[in-house]
Parts: C-alpha cells; sequence; structure tokens
C-alpha cells in the first residue's frame, strides 16, 4: 500500500465519522462550510499545516495553536475533530479528510464529480454546455472540475471515479505511434520466417 493509500484511507475514515455525527447533530451544512474554510487557510497559509504535522513541535503547542486559532470561532464538534485528528498525529491528512467530507456530501445529495481535463481553459458558458452534456449523458447531476494541462495539446481527458476516457492528441498520438511500431515489429518477423 502506497502514502498515498494511507492518506486516501485514513481521509475516508476520519471524514466519515465527522460526517455522520455532523448528520446526528444536524449540522452537516455547517460543518461543510467550516470544513471549506478550513481548505482555504490551509491553501493560504501554507505553514498551518508544515507546524501541525511536524514532530519538531510538541503536542502542547499545537493544541495551543488548535485553541488559538478555531475555539469559539467554529462548531465544538468540528474543533473537538480538529484536536482529536491532532491527538492522532494524523494532520498530515487533514486535506484528504476534508476532500472526503465534500465527496461525502455531493453523493449523498445525489451529485457526481467529473474531472474534465482540457489543453487550454473555456469561458463559463463553454463550461456550463460540457457540464449540461455529461450531465444528460450520465443521467445525474455532475459537477464539473476543470484541470488545464497544455501537456495533452489538444482533445480532453474526463475521468469519473476510477474511469477514465483519454481523447486527448497525446493519448492519439502515442497509439498511433504504438500502432506503428507495432506493425513494424510485424513486418520484421514476417521477413525473417
Amino acid at each position: 500500500m502506497t502514502g498515498t493509500d494511507i492518506g486516501i484511507r485514513i481521509g475516508d475514515l476520519y471524514s466519515r465519522a465527522l460526517y455522520d455525527l455532523a448528520e446526528e447533530f444536524g449540522i452537516v451544512e455547517e460543518v461543510k462550510d467550516e470544513l471549506t474554510m478550513l481548505e482555504t487557510l490551509i491553501g493560504q497559509e501554507k505553514e498551518f499545516l508544515h507546524i501541525m504535522a511536524s514532530p519538531q513541535f510538541t503536542a502542547e503547542y499545537k493544541q495551543s495553536l488548535l485553541n488559538k486559532m478555531f475555539a469559539g470561532k467554529i462548531s465544538d464538534l468540528t474543533f473537538n475533530f480538529l484536536l482529536e485528528v491532532d491527538r492522532h498525529n494524523r494532520m498530515m491528512y487533514l486535506l484528504q479528510m476534508v476532500g472526503s467530507f465534500g465527496e461525502l456530501w455531493d453523493a449523498r445529495h445525489g451529485i457526481s464529480i467529473v474531472e474534465l481535463t482540457l489543453h487550454e481553459n473555456i469561458n463559463q458558458d463553454e463550461l456550463a454546455g460540457i457540464t449540461q452534456a455529461i450531465s444528460n449523458a450520465m443521467g445525474k447531476q455532475v459537477q464539473l472540475k476543470l484541470k488545464v494541462k497544455p501537456a495533452i495539446m489538444g482533445g480532453a481527458v474526463i475521468r469519473y471515479g476510477e474511469s477514465v476516457i483519454d481523447n486527448s492528441i497525446k493519448n492519439r498520438l502515442c497509439r498511433a505511434v504504438r500502432t506503428v511500431m507495432d506493425s513494424c515489429k510485424q513486418v520484421r518477423i514476417k521477413d525473417e520466417v
């Protein structure tokens, strides 16, 4: 099992526990908003996660930092969740936990996340049209996450869960080259026989 797999598994376990508790207390939306705020904070303050995941800082210092930053500013459930994550030295997986919580929320609200990779950015009208077309094709509500990756040279890569449709120009060129190489090998074999 790779480090990424461990992070995903831990993120899933912790986020599922938090989601279940948030449902029990009827504050799922509040917790979701707080986790979104936390994700934004982590994106802006890179040092926060480094400090919280570092063994160089004492447990007391980390608990004190969490108290100063969040006590009384977020729900008790989210605050106690952060304290518990820290107590178990799992802060390095906090972003996976936040992402997994969002995925649970999406799934429970009938939203499917589809990742679309293009070689260049598109405008909002084009994005809305593609989102609607994919929603219609899948027969369910879709939230499209757009990634821009010039290296694909054109076309698109669509990822939904474990399924990937790679119709990028780069992929088509690679397939064409493999086809030519394979046919050259077959010709050489026939010539040798």
